[in-house]
Order: structure tokens, then sequence, then C-alpha cells
């Protein structure tokens, strides 16, 4: 729980960082780069753990199926309640 204060407060601080204005032009223009990196470097790390656990890859079949499970209702519920929002509010401003 205290690792997810940690993140949060470093988003945050960011986003303070970035609305103040003391990030410089030339770094904002790289913050992409820099992102894509680390996402790169992120997913290699990630597939290097999930590659060398056995565990994992014995259970594979199952995991995948319980992550597309969650996945489609996940996307089938944020359309659903986006409609909906968007509906009530459409309604709102006439």
């Amino acid at each position: 729980m205290l690792r997810i204060l940690f993140y949060i407060l470093i988003i945050s601080f960011g986003c303070f960082l970035s609305n103040r204005g003391y990030v410089n032009k030339k770094i904002q223009n790289k913050t992409s780069h820099l992102q894509t990196a680390s996402l790169f470097l992120l997913l290699g790390t990630m597939g290097y753990k999930i590659g060398s656990d056995q565990e994992i890859i014995k259970n594979f079949h199952t995991i995948g199926l319980q992550s597309f499970i969650i996945s489609a209702f996940s996307i089938f519920f944020s359309i659903l309640v986006t409609y909906f929002l968007f509906s009530f509010f459409k309604k709102k401003v006439k």
C-alpha cells in the first residue's frame, strides 16, 4: 500500500511541476521519448519475469482466459457507462 501511495506522490509531483511551468520546454518535448523508452524497459522486464517463472508458464492458459474475460468486461462496461453519461449530459445541456 505504501508503494502505491509513493507512486501517486511521484505522479502528483510531476503534475505540479508541469502545471507551475517549472519544466523546461526542451524537456517537455523529450518526454514522449523517455516514456517510450521506459515502457519498453518495463515490458522487457515483465517479459523476463514471466518467462522465468515456471508456475506462470504452466498456468498460462488459465491466466490468459481470465485476463481476456476481465479485459472484455472492462471494455464493455466502460463503453456502456460512457454512452449513458454522454447521453445524460447531452440532455442536460439542451
